[in-house]
Protein backbone atom coordinates (compact mmCIF):
# COMPACT_ATOMS: atom_id res chain seq x y z
CA UNK A 1 0.00 0.00 0.00
CA UNK A 2 1.63 3.21 -1.17
CA UNK A 3 0.41 6.70 -0.49
CA UNK A 4 -2.97 7.61 -1.96
CA UNK A 5 -2.77 9.07 -5.44
CA UNK A 6 -2.37 12.82 -5.17
CA UNK A 7 -5.17 14.95 -6.51
CA UNK A 8 -3.90 17.04 -9.41
CA UNK A 9 -3.51 20.71 -8.69
CA UNK A 10 -6.07 23.01 -10.28
CA UNK A 11 -6.36 26.68 -11.13
CA UNK A 12 -8.30 28.97 -8.83
CA UNK A 13 -9.49 32.55 -8.50
CA UNK A 14 -8.11 34.65 -5.64
CA UNK A 15 -10.28 37.71 -5.13
CA UNK A 16 -9.60 40.82 -3.15
CA UNK A 17 -12.69 41.86 -1.17
CA UNK A 18 -13.11 45.64 -0.80
CA UNK A 19 -13.16 47.28 -4.21
CA UNK A 20 -13.52 43.92 -5.96
CA UNK A 21 -16.63 42.19 -4.53
CA UNK A 22 -17.99 44.93 -2.28
CA UNK A 23 -17.63 48.69 -2.48
CA UNK A 24 -14.52 49.94 -0.70
CA UNK A 25 -16.00 52.34 1.82
CA UNK A 26 -12.71 52.32 3.75
CA UNK A 27 -12.31 49.81 6.58
CA UNK A 28 -15.60 47.97 6.12
CA UNK A 29 -16.02 46.37 9.53
CA UNK A 30 -19.80 46.21 9.92
CA UNK A 31 -22.46 44.45 7.89
CA UNK A 32 -24.45 47.66 7.37
CA UNK A 33 -21.57 48.98 5.25
CA UNK A 34 -21.52 45.96 2.92
CA UNK A 35 -22.59 47.08 -0.55
CA UNK A 36 -22.04 44.75 -3.49
CA UNK A 37 -20.43 45.93 -6.70
CA UNK A 38 -22.79 45.39 -9.61
CA UNK A 39 -22.21 42.10 -11.41
CA UNK A 40 -19.78 40.68 -8.84
CA UNK A 41 -22.12 37.96 -7.50
CA UNK A 42 -22.92 36.79 -11.03
CA UNK A 43 -19.21 36.70 -11.92
CA UNK A 44 -18.47 34.55 -8.86
CA UNK A 45 -21.36 32.24 -9.77
CA UNK A 46 -19.84 31.86 -13.23
CA UNK A 47 -16.51 30.75 -11.72
CA UNK A 48 -18.39 28.34 -9.43
CA UNK A 49 -20.29 26.76 -12.32
CA UNK A 50 -17.02 26.22 -14.18
CA UNK A 51 -15.66 24.31 -11.19
CA UNK A 52 -13.06 26.94 -10.33
CA UNK A 53 -12.34 27.31 -6.61
CA UNK A 54 -12.81 30.89 -5.42
CA UNK A 55 -10.99 32.32 -2.40
CA UNK A 56 -11.15 35.77 -0.88
CA UNK A 57 -7.76 37.14 0.19
CA UNK A 58 -8.10 40.47 1.98
CA UNK A 59 -5.89 42.72 4.09
CA UNK A 60 -7.94 43.84 7.10
CA UNK A 61 -5.63 46.30 8.85
CA UNK A 62 -8.70 47.79 10.52
CA UNK A 63 -8.33 45.01 13.12
CA UNK A 64 -4.75 46.04 13.96
CA UNK A 65 -5.83 49.70 13.94
CA UNK A 66 -8.55 49.00 16.51
CA UNK A 67 -11.40 49.99 14.19
CA UNK A 68 -13.15 46.62 14.43
CA UNK A 69 -12.47 43.11 15.67
CA UNK A 70 -12.05 39.67 14.13
CA UNK A 71 -15.69 38.86 14.98
CA UNK A 72 -16.75 41.82 12.85
CA UNK A 73 -14.68 40.51 9.93
CA UNK A 74 -16.38 37.12 10.33
CA UNK A 75 -19.83 38.77 10.33
CA UNK A 76 -19.03 40.72 7.16
CA UNK A 77 -17.91 37.48 5.49
CA UNK A 78 -21.09 35.73 6.63
CA UNK A 79 -23.14 38.57 5.10
CA UNK A 80 -21.20 38.27 1.83
CA UNK A 81 -21.72 34.50 1.75
CA UNK A 82 -25.46 34.83 2.45
CA UNK A 83 -25.89 37.43 -0.29
CA UNK A 84 -23.92 35.38 -2.82
CA UNK A 85 -26.05 32.30 -2.07
CA UNK A 86 -29.02 34.19 -3.49
CA UNK A 87 -27.18 34.22 -6.82
CA UNK A 88 -26.18 30.56 -6.64
CA UNK A 89 -22.64 31.73 -5.85
CA UNK A 90 -20.19 30.88 -3.11
CA UNK A 91 -16.72 31.68 -1.81
CA UNK A 92 -14.86 28.43 -1.10
CA UNK A 93 -12.47 30.03 1.39
CA UNK A 94 -12.29 33.41 3.14
CA UNK A 95 -8.79 34.44 4.19
CA UNK A 96 -7.82 37.75 5.75
CA UNK A 97 -4.80 39.37 7.37
CA UNK A 98 -5.56 41.37 10.54
CA UNK A 99 -1.94 42.42 11.03
CA UNK A 100 -0.29 45.77 10.35
CA UNK A 101 3.05 47.01 11.68
CA UNK A 102 1.51 50.41 12.53
CA UNK A 103 -1.36 48.82 14.44
CA UNK A 104 -2.42 49.97 17.91
CA UNK A 105 -3.85 46.61 19.00
CA UNK A 106 -0.82 44.84 20.42
CA UNK A 107 -1.83 41.33 19.33
CA UNK A 108 -2.01 42.45 15.69
CA UNK A 109 0.66 45.18 15.53
CA UNK A 110 3.33 43.39 13.53
CA UNK A 111 4.46 42.49 10.07
CA UNK A 112 3.02 39.30 8.59
CA UNK A 113 3.71 36.99 5.68
CA UNK A 114 -0.07 37.04 5.14
CA UNK A 115 -0.30 40.76 4.45
CA UNK A 116 -0.51 41.34 0.70
CA UNK A 117 1.68 41.64 -1.34
CA UNK A 118 3.41 38.89 0.69
CA UNK A 119 2.35 35.39 -0.39
CA UNK A 120 0.99 33.91 2.85
CA UNK A 121 -2.73 33.99 2.09
CA UNK A 122 -2.25 32.73 -1.48
CA UNK A 123 -0.12 29.86 -0.21
CA UNK A 124 -2.76 29.03 2.41
CA UNK A 125 -5.46 29.04 -0.26
CA UNK A 126 -3.33 26.82 -2.49
CA UNK A 127 -2.86 24.35 0.33
CA UNK A 128 -6.54 24.31 1.39
CA UNK A 129 -8.01 24.20 -2.13
CA UNK A 130 -5.30 22.23 -3.97
CA UNK A 131 -4.45 25.12 -6.28
CA UNK A 132 -1.74 25.49 -8.87
CA UNK A 133 -0.92 29.15 -8.20
CA UNK A 134 0.93 29.49 -11.51
CA UNK A 135 -2.34 28.60 -13.28
CA UNK A 136 -4.46 30.77 -10.96
CA UNK A 137 -5.69 34.36 -11.16
CA UNK A 138 -5.46 37.15 -8.60
CA UNK A 139 -8.05 39.90 -9.04
CA UNK A 140 -7.98 43.16 -7.12
CA UNK A 141 -8.01 46.94 -7.19
CA UNK A 142 -4.71 47.75 -5.48
CA UNK A 143 -0.99 47.44 -6.19
CA UNK A 144 -0.79 44.93 -3.30
CA UNK A 145 -3.01 42.56 -5.29
CA UNK A 146 -0.76 42.80 -8.33
CA UNK A 147 2.22 42.27 -6.04
CA UNK A 148 0.62 39.14 -4.61
CA UNK A 149 0.09 37.74 -8.12
CA UNK A 150 3.73 38.42 -8.95
CA UNK A 151 4.92 36.89 -5.66
CA UNK A 152 3.25 33.55 -6.41
CA UNK A 153 3.48 33.53 -10.21
CA UNK A 154 -0.25 33.88 -10.79
CA UNK A 155 -1.95 35.88 -13.53
CA UNK A 156 -3.01 39.36 -12.43
CA UNK A 157 -6.17 41.35 -13.15
CA UNK A 158 -6.36 44.94 -11.97
CA UNK A 159 -9.79 46.46 -11.40
CA UNK A 160 -10.19 50.19 -11.66
CA UNK A 161 -10.20 53.22 -13.87
CA UNK A 162 -7.52 53.22 -16.54
CA UNK A 163 -4.83 50.68 -17.29
CA UNK A 164 -2.35 49.32 -14.80
CA UNK A 165 0.92 50.00 -16.59
CA UNK A 166 2.73 46.75 -16.00
CA UNK A 167 3.47 43.92 -18.43
CA UNK A 168 1.29 40.87 -17.87
CA UNK A 169 -1.36 42.75 -15.90
CA UNK A 170 -4.82 42.99 -17.46
CA UNK A 171 -7.07 45.91 -16.51
CA UNK A 172 -10.85 45.92 -16.33
CA UNK A 173 -13.40 48.26 -14.77
CA UNK A 174 -15.04 45.49 -12.70
CA UNK A 175 -15.02 41.81 -11.78
CA UNK A 176 -18.05 41.38 -14.04
CA UNK A 177 -16.06 42.75 -16.98
CA UNK A 178 -13.00 40.63 -16.15
CA UNK A 179 -14.83 37.31 -15.69
CA UNK A 180 -15.37 36.45 -19.41
CA UNK A 181 -11.70 37.26 -20.13
CA UNK A 182 -10.52 35.00 -17.28
CA UNK A 183 -12.91 32.22 -18.33
CA UNK A 184 -11.49 32.25 -21.86
CA UNK A 185 -7.94 31.91 -20.61
CA UNK A 186 -8.08 29.73 -17.52
CA UNK A 187 -7.09 26.13 -18.15
CA UNK A 188 -9.91 24.15 -16.58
Amino acid sequence: MGPPPSTPLRPGILLDRDGTIIVDHGYVGSVDRVEFIEGAPEAIARFNRAGLPVAVVTNQAGVARGLYGVDDVARVHQRIAAHLAGYGARIDLFLYCPYHPAGIVEAFARTSEDRKPRPGMANAAASALNLDLAASWVVGDRPEDIGLAEAVGASAVYLGAGDYQRPGVWSFPSLAAAAPFIMERVAI
